[in-house]
């Protein structure tokens, strides 16, 4: 009877912590696709334009582990044909026309974990998202 409660409180610990991670992994997917379009909509050829596509995605209003906490770590990077990505743009090209694409990662937001670290998992695991959006039309491409 012990061991077969001690099977059912950690087969539920797994389940309330993998469900935390996934819903954590959608709120900062949802968050990147968001901000990688609200960046690409900005895109109007001049370098002010980059500009503001930086300012867009940074500023967004978002939040994850169930509304709990905003985002850190919000990275744009900008690129003109997918290959190589910058946050400066004018490593890429001299000409703010060319850039088409934005990138925005959202890194460093750790969740901490409840149940898993009382059978020796990790006290905390990092949920990542990346999306990248083009302009003319704006749309995701992943």
């Amino acid at each position: 009877m012990c061991a077969s409660m001690f099977v059912l409180l950690a087969a539920l610990g797994l389940a309330f912590d993998l469900g935390r991670i996934y819903i954590a992994h959608n709120e900062g997917q949802v968050f990147a696709d968001a901000a990688s379009m609200a960046a690409a909509q900005q895109f109007d050829g001049s370098p002010d334009g980059l500009i503001r596509a930086s300012a867009a995605a940074r500023n967004l209003p978002g939040r994850w582990n169930m509304a709990a906490e905003s985002f850190k770590n919000i990275r744009v990077d900008f690129s003109k044909d997918g290959s190589r990505w910058e946050q400066d743009w004018r490593l890429l090209t001299g000409d703010a026309a060319a850039i088409h694409l934005a990138r925005v990662k959202v890194e460093g937001n750790n969740l901490d974990i409840t149940f898993l670290r009382a059978v020796g998992g990790p006290t905390s695991f990092e949920v990542p998202a990346q999306a990248v959006a083009a302009a003319n039309p704006v749309r995701l491409l992943e």
